[in-house]
């Protein structure tokens, strides 16, 4: 497994304000002795993204809006043997790659257990708890925990579906139906707490759980769209 390569796929859209810790993020991932390539996806940014990313010498695939749209095409251009879908807005501490490789020796699915860079809120400590509580104990892994899997799995699963939501939700139900487990990788992945404190952290987490449930009784996705994103 320590000669196969992994392609990065990371879908952005509107980061221009937090770009120091995105290109921090993508030079770390550069620095890896793994054998990789690094995919990014725009969906339309209205910011200087873009301009940001290719200014820094990174090649930026078109997309339509949504990172199920992103996600596919991402894997689409990819030739990897392994796939590493990432936030724009995720960091860690130490190589990925390495913890992914190592991961894969054991199963051909994984994703990281997921922290918070600034875990202050009482909150945010119950979300990383939960997350982590159900990647191990229910099977489920949500794309904020830097999902990954081997080409062949991702291709046989039929892939990220271009749906505006839930993208991640979808894969994990699909991945688990047809028999796969999540390997916990051995070091966690830190995420911004930026959309809790945009929306409010228990609010956000209600939404997101009925909007789970919806999910799983078949309502049709436009509908938890509207739901998700209301004001």
């Amino acid at each position: 497994m320590s000669q196969k390569r992994i392609s990065v796929i990371l879908p952005v859209y509107n980061e221009a304000s937090q770009m120091n810790d995105l290109l921090k993020t993508l030079q770390f991932i550069d620095q890896s002795k793994i054998q990789h390539e690094l995919i990014i996806v725009d969906g339309g940014s209205q910011d200087q993204t873009v301009m940001l990313l290719e200014q820094a010498g990174y090649q930026v695939f078109q997309s339509p809006k949504g990172r199920g749209n992103q996600l596919r095409m991402g894997a689409q251009k990819a030739n990897g043997d392994i796939y590493f879908f990432l936030h724009a807005d995720h960091t860690f501490k130490s190589d990925p790659l390495v913890s992914i490789i190592k991961s894969l020796e054991e199963s051909s699915v994984g994703a990281f257990p997921i922290c918070f860079m600034d875990e202050s809120s009482w909150i945010l400590r119950v979300i990383r708890w939960g997350s982590n509580w159900r990647l191990r104990w229910r099977n489920i892994a949500f794309g904020d925990q830097g999902m990954y899997m081997t080409a062949k799995v991702y291709d046989k699963v039929g892939g990220f579906r271009a749906i505006p939501l839930m993208e991640d939700y979808d894969l994990s139900i699909r991945l688990k139906q047809l028999g796969y487990s999540f390997q916990v990788a051995d070091q966690p992945i830190y995420a911004s707490s930026r959309r809790f404190d945009q929306t409010g952290g228990l609010r956000l987490l209600i939404r997101m759980q009925y909007c789970q449930w919806l999910f799983r009784r078949n309502v049709p996705i436009e509908r938890i769209n509207e739901i998700y994103y209301r004001k």
